[in-house]
């Protein structure tokens, strides 16, 4: 049988043995559902997935997942909020750690994007999401809405920085996080298995170029 749906029985066995509340209940196969449609996302992309695909995948019948997600639209905008709020998280206490140094700062920062070498599944998701908003209109609304403020947020990590530094930004910092934040996800997409992967020490180069150019 399938490994997945046999799993997935035996959580939904133990939730019954716990008594979940409905709330609960809703909340888990609410979970379950966006991690199955992240699944299948990566692996035959947005359009190659159907409602029904995921529902199957996640183990549940189409009007599961109608209670939790009126498209496959909104559970892909739910996958990029999800992702941009904790990666947004995990930068904002790096850089707010005020016992660092720039430096130091700047260390931490590399050490975290090496874990983006290994995170190729969530840059072939960006893909997909650009891909679908340039094809749907409606979509791309909420998705611009939602990366916008996922680059304003890396725009205020690199402002304090500068601060930090007591250096002026060589331009506005909006494109400049905007430029690395697409630096990142392409060099992700880029890497395979037969090639060396560059991407924090690239990232960290470019931020220390960046910074180096506020200070002439």
């Amino acid at each position: 049988g399938n490994p997945r749906r046999r799993d997935l029985e035996d959580m939904k066995t133990t939730s019954r043995r716990k008594r979940l509340s409905r709330p609960e209940a809703q909340a888990q196969t609410r979970e379950h559902l966006v991690e199955a449609a992240k699944r299948l996302f990566i692996e035959c992309g947005f359009a190659g997935t159907s409602l029904r695909d995921i529902a199957e995948e996640a183990g549940y019948s189409q009007g599961a997942f109608y209670s939790n997600f009126p498209c496959k639209e909104a559970v892909l905008l739910e996958l990029l909020k999800r992702h941009v709020a904790l990666e947004d998280d995990e930068i904002e206490t790096i850089v707010a750690d005020r016992n660092h140094s720039p430096e130091q700062i700047l260390a931490k920062l590399e050490e975290w994007l090496t874990r983006f070498e290994k995170a190729r599944d969530w840059s072939v998701l960006t893909i997909e999401l650009q891909l679908h908003a340039m094809r749907s209109p409606s979509f791309a609304e909420s998705y611009a809405a939602v990366w916008m403020e996922h680059e304003q947020r890396v725009a205020l990590m690199l402002r304090r920085m500068f601060e930090r530094l007591g250096q002026t930004p060589p331009a506005d910092v909006t494109p400049i996080a905007a430029g690395l934040i697409a630096l990142t996800n392409g060099l992700v997409v880029q890497q395979s298995a037969g090639r060396p992967t560059y991407i924090s020490a690239t990232i960290a180069m470019f931020l220390r170029a960046v910074l180096t150019l506020g200070a002439e």
